[in-house]
C-alpha cells in the first residue's frame, strides 16, 4: 500500500521564561525552581523551554512543567501539529536546520501545536491532517476534550471527531477504504503514534494535558496559504478561541 503524500516531522525545541507561585513549588524569573519536594529535574527543564506564553491558572505547576518537557522535549508534537498556514514550524533564519542556525532554534509561536499538517491521502480518499492540539473556546484542549477522553485516545486511538470513518460513510477528511480491501480501521487515529504514545504513565499523560490547557488558542484559517497541493484543511482544526483577557 503507498500513499500519495507523507510529510516528514521536524524535531522542534525552543526556549522560554514564565514565572508564578504555588504550594511548595517555588517559580521565579527567569527561570523555574522546584524545591527540595519537587525534585523531578523536567519541571524546570519545560518551563525553559516552552516556546509560548503559558496561563497557569487553576493548573498544577508540577504537571505543566512535565508535561512541557515531554512534549516539546521528548515527544516532538509540534513537528506533526504545528499550522502551516500560520508560518513554518521555525521562525525564518532561526531554523536549526538551516546553515549558521544555532541550536535549538526557535519555533514559531503563531503556528505552535494549532494543526493543520497534511500528512497522507488514504485508499478511500481520506486525507489526514494533524489536529488542533491548542484549547478551544471552553479552555480544554485538544477541541476541547476532557482529561478522560484525552486519556482514552492516547491509549486506544478513538476518535470522537470521527474525521474519518470506514467508507461508506464520511466525515470531515473523507473516509478510509477498509476490510476486504484493506486493513485499515477508520475508527481509530491513523499515523498518530499513540500505540507509542498510550504507553506512558498516567501521571505523565496527565502532564501532557495540562500543559496543553496552559498554551494559547489557536483558531484558522491563517494568514498564509497551504503548501501547493494541499487539500483544504478539514473543519476540525477550526475552532473559536477565548475572548481576549478570558480565561
Amino acid at each position: 500500500m503507498t500513499f500519495r503524500y507523507l510529510k516528514p516531522t521536524l524535531a522542534s525545541v525552543a526556549a522560554l521564561t514564565t514565572a508564578a507561585v504555588f504550594g511548595t513549588l517555588v517559580i521565579t524569573a527567569p527561570g523555574v525552581r522546584a524545591d527540595s519536594s519537587q525534585t523531578d529535574s523536567r519541571i524546570q527543564i519545560g518551563y525553559n523551554i516552552a516556546p509560548v506564553k503559558l496561563k497557569l491558572k487553576g493548573l498544577d505547576l508540577a504537571l505543566v512543567g512535565i508535561g512541557s518537557y515531554i512534549v516539546n522535549a521528548q515527544a516532538d508534537c509540534n513537528g506533526c501539529h504545528t499550522s502551516p498556514d500560520y508560518g513554518p514550524e521555525y521562525l525564518n533564519s532561526n531554523n536549526p536546520y538551516f546553515v549558521g542556525t544555532k541550536p535549538p532554534g526557535v519555533v514559531n509561536p503563531a503556528a505552535y501545536l494549532g494543526g493543520g499538517t497534511y500528512f497522507a491521502t488514504f485508499p478511500g480518499g481520506a486525507n489526514i491532517f494533524t489536529r488542533n492540539l491548542t484549547p478551544d473556546i471552553t479552555g480544554k484542549p485538544e477541541g476541547g476534550h476532557t482529561l478522560e477522553e484525552f486519556m482514552n485516545i492516547m491509549r486506544t486511538g478513538h476518535d470522537y471527531d470521527n474525521a474519518h470513518p470506514p467508507c461508506p460513510q464520511t466525515g470531515a477528511e473523507g473516509c478510509i477504504l477498509g476490510p476486504p480491501v484493506t486493513p485499515l480501521n477508520g475508527n481509530v487515529l491513523q499515523i498518530m503514534p499513540w500505540p507509542t504514545f498510550g504507553q506512558m504513565s498516567d501521571n505523565d499523560l496527565k502532564a501532557i494535558y495540562e500543559y496543553l490547557s496552559a498554551i494559547p488558542c489557536i483558531a484558522h484559517p491563517g494568514p498564509v496559504p497551504l503548501p501547493a497541493g494541499t487539500p483544504p484543511l478539514p473543519n476540525i482544526v477550526y475552532q473559536s478561541c477565548p475572548a481576549p483577557g478570558g480565561n
